[in-house]
């Protein structure tokens, strides 16, 4: 049984911009989700690193 994924409600609302943005456009950018949440470039970087670390994004810096 795997353990439960603890994210922060700020994780959370970027999975779910991701999840909306994937949907519309078949893959979420950096500034498409930068925009969607109002928030730097530089803050979804880290976000996305975070989740990817736990393995629930790919992130692939410059890459689509």
């Amino acid at each position: 049984m795997t353990e439960p994924i603890n994210l922060s409600a700020s994780l959370e609302d970027y999975i779910e911009a991701i999840s909306h943005i994937v949907d519309e456009k078949k893959v979420a950018r950096g500034k498409d989700i930068a925009n969607r949440l109002k928030v730097s470039r530089a803050s979804v970087t880290e976000a996305l690193r975070a989740l990817s670390k736990k393995g629930l994004v790919n992130y692939e810096p410059y890459e689509v």
